[in-house]
């Protein structure tokens, strides 16, 4: 249990403060331990961001495959989902803010690291995102479409912090259109 409560601590933490930013005294007291104590769960500050970062992968990853095993949509429509699952920053705020930082800036001395798992990631969404593709557009187009859907997450993704929620939507809406329109 005190290990859960502990990566929930340190997900918030670091969501916040970033790596560099964040002292594990103040992910114990966060959870009300003594920061000694944090070694009985993880060796060190670069194994506990590490499972963080694995534990926020795989909630992304879910999300989007609860939207790809919905027998009740099929093309544009599943990959519509899809689209605004990915970039839904709203929903579990401190999840994206820390996976955010850390695939945008990630700690020099986890950089490898965290690039081999954001690759392990995108490998997985892009399989996610194949299946449907697959089905309604060619090979060239496929790969345009995803290029594409990277680059609007990434760019969403920023916005999100910088715009009003209204013109938020309106940007991602936009982007939809675009998006959608590399289908036909």
């Amino acid at each position: 249990m005190t290990k859960k409560l502990v990566k929930e601590a340190a997900l918030a933490i670091f969501a916040e403060k970033g790596y560099d930013g964040t002292a594990l005294s103040e992910i114990a007291k966060a959870v009300g331990i003594k920061t000694p104590s944090l070694y009985a769960h993880f060796p060190s500050k670069e194994a506990l961001f590490l499972e963080v970062y694995q534990d926020s992968i795989h909630a992304e990853l879910h999300e989007l495959q609860q939207v790809s095993q919905n027998e009740s949509l099929a093309g544009e429509e599943k990959l519509q989902k899809l689209f605004f699952t990915a970039t839904d920053f709203s929903s579990n705020p401190d999840e994206k803010k820390f996976f955010q930082r850390a695939v945008f800036y990630p700690p020099k001395s986890l950089f490898l690291e965290l690039k081999e798992a954001t690759r392990t990631y995108e490998q997985l969404t892009n399989d996610i995102l194949r299946e449907t593709l697959e089905a309604i557009v060619t090979e060239a187009s496929l790969l345009r479409w995803m290029h594409v859907f990277y680059a609007l997450l990434d760019g969403l993704s920023v916005e999100h912090g910088i715009y009003d929620e209204v013109e938020f939507e309106l940007r991602r809406e936009s982007a939809w259109e675009v998006l959608a329109s590399l289908l036909k």
